[in-house]
């Protein structure tokens, strides 16, 4: 009796299925997917991705077999790039495999960087310490995540930049952020229809990003993506007024910016992010890392002294990447430059004797200055360990102070999940500001601009001051002055003062003064180091400190000698500590007179 029943209610739903196809309006001529007929007129997203060869199904998923909409649209993946379905779409064995293992294990798409540094920062209750292995978005995303305070913060803060998450589940630059391979590969114009959705221009598919897909995230934190374009965050009082109104130099966040002198690669040549940055910079290499340092392969002297070889015809990363460009030329058996990992700088060749770049928007070439190891100011004793951005990094953001309040009763939404939880924060920030950048070291033993920064928090009463190194995106061709380093406390890490001398002796006053014990905290708001070499912060990723008391004497040793010998070619710095050496102890110079 049962299997009667069952096979009733199958015929029956078999008449439905049949009844209601048969119903269905076909297109005359026979087409490979039943996408088509309705979707008839789409322009294709990009010359590598023609709809005709490619239909939608490749991409979206779906049933190409139905011409009903509901059923045809079952399963369907509306943004193929997203990291959840992208094994069934952009990865599958005919289209990008490898670039998806990549991807996922990136930094953009496990944030490890983020994750790493706000538990080692955390006073109390951390969970790690710098060169653990941090947790991933992913992780946080499982059905049994690490839970703590910091990771709190970050889930409720920080977590609105990733790869990981969903496009378009927020109003306004939030809903730009994620969507994995389509944050960076799909432009922002949104699809235009004539015609319903048979007649519609697609999202446009590229390789040649536009800097504004980059810049929706990279304007928080290190700030790079506005600082590169000549803008600065301000305290954000909307000031100066336009009239009655507030500024409109706007930000997202309610945030206001000042216009500054922009890097010379924007001002100069209007070259995008991507110009420089690699795809395996970009996506990774394949290794899972907790900086962005270790990630990111160009360099200064990837372009300016680079390393040149031949692109061979079977070299299919860079030939695959020319070919996607359109752009830009073919070398033709030229010499192109390589990062430091090897990767093809493809659109940096050497022309005639020159190195040509070429702007991976358009194809425009650029004549590229060649650096030279036998300048004076290069070779310089001392300076060997001077990192490119340390003398021509123009100006860096830098914010004092940063008061985090956590109200443990309150609820706020969490960015991974989207509902709100327990515990609410907020953040308010403190003496904005932009100045010449202060200098540090770096593991690789090179001197880098440094930004110091104060984390005020309230629930548990703490204050830290940590230490970054990083590039700040402002490059000028002009290096900075000899006294910019050696005679300027700011810039060695004693922070914004006065640095006299007396009988061989050092002093600094501070700018800053303190009107309670209330308002007094363990350091300057804007020093990391004393005059003795004392390291003011708590704790820094990759080995970033300031400079010890030996290295602050050597700097500072110089400067008494700055007044009159004021050129990189003077005799007296071919061997300075010769130089000083003699000035200590003989009678005859024109100084002791």
């Amino acid at each position: 009796m049962k299997r009667l029943i069952t096979g009733l209610v199958l015929a029956l739903l078999g008449a439905v299925i049949i009844f209601k196809e048969a119903g269905l309006k076909r297109p005359a001529a026979l087409v490979r997917e039943g996408c088509l007929s309705c979707h008839s007129s789409v322009t294709d997203p990009d010359p590598s991705h023609p709809i005709q060869a490619f239909g939608c199904f490749r991409c979206h998923l779906g049933n190409p077999y139905s011409y009903d909409k509901e059923r045809a649209h079952y399963g369907m993946a509306q943004n193929p790039g997203d990291l959840r379905v992208v094994e069934h779409t952009c990865g599958t064995e005919a289209c990008h495999p490898q670039i998806i293992s990549r991807v996922k294990k990136g930094l953009m798409a496990t944030n490890r960087s983020i994750l790493e540094t706000i538990q080692a920062n955390w006073p109390s209750r951390a969970s790690i310490s710098y060169g653990t292995p941090a947790a991933r978005v992913a992780d946080l995303l499982s059905d049994k995540p690490p839970s703590n305070l910091a990771l709190d913060h970050y889930r409720k803060m920080c977590a609105g930049c990733h790869l990981w998450k969903p496009r378009k589940d927020y109003d306004g630059e939030a809903g730009l952020r994620g969507g994995g391979c389509s944050d960076c590969h799909v432009t922002q114009q949104e699809i235009s229809s004539k015609d319903g959705f048979n007649t519609f221009r697609h999202p446009e598919i590229t390789t040649r990003i536009p800097s504004e897909n980059c810049i929706k995230c990279h304007n928080r934190s290190a700030r790079i993506g506005l600082s590169y374009s000549g803008r600065w965050e301000s305290e954000g009082y909307g000031t100066p007024y336009e009239g009655a109104e507030l500024s409109s130099r706007k930000l997202s966040g309610n945030r206001f910016y000042l216009d500054l002198p922009s890097d010379v690669h924007f001002s100069k040549a209007s070259m995008e992010c991507v110009d420089c940055h690699t795809s395996v910079g970009l996506m990774g290499d394949g290794k899972e890392y907790n900086s962005i340092s270790a990630q990111v392969d160009i360099t200064c002297e990837s372009c300016h002294m680079p390393m040149l070889s031949r692109l061979e015809e079977d070299e299919n990363l860079g030939r695959r990447l020319l070919r996607l460009n359109r752009r830009i030329p073919d070398p033709a058996g030229g010499k192109i430059a390589f990062t430091v990992k090897g990767t093809p700088v493809y659109n940096l060749q050497e022309k005639g004797g020159k190195l040509i770049f070429f702007r991976k928007s358009d194809g425009l070439p650029v004549e590229v200055p060649r650096g030279s190891a036998e300048k004076p100011h290069h070779v310089m004793e001392g300076h060997e360990r001077l990192s490119c951005q340390s003398c021509h990094s123009l100006w860096i953001p830098q914010c004092y102070g940063c008061h985090v309040s956590y109200d443990e009763s309150a609820k706020q939404t969490d960015w991974l999940t989207g509902e709100k939880t327990r515990g609410r924060w907020s953040e308010a920030r403190s003496l904005m500001r932009f100045s010449r950048p202060s200098l540090g070291m770096r593991a690789s033993a090179k001197v880098y601009p440094v930004a110091p920064c104060q984390v005020f928090f309230k629930s548990e009463s703490f204050s830290l001051l940590t230490l970054s190194a990083f590039d700040p995106h402002t490059t000028s061709a002009k290096s900075r002055q000899c006294k910019d380093c050696h005679g300027d406390p700011k810039t060695i890490g004693l922070g914004e003062g006065i640095l006299t001398r007396k009988e061989d002796e050092w002093s600094f006053r501070s700018s800053f003064s303190f009107n309670t014990e209330e308002t007094r905290p363990d350091f300057l708001f804007d020093s990391f180091v004393t005059l003795d070499g004392k390291a003011l912060h708590g704790n820094a990723r990759d080995g970033t400190r300031p400079f010890n008391d030996t290295e602050l004497n050597r700097i500072l040793d110089v400067n008494p000698c700055l007044g009159c010998h004021k050129s990189y070619r003077d005799p007296i710095y071919k061997d300075f500590s010769a130089s000083v050496r003699r000035f200590r102890e003989g009678g005859d110079l024109p100084c002791l007179q």
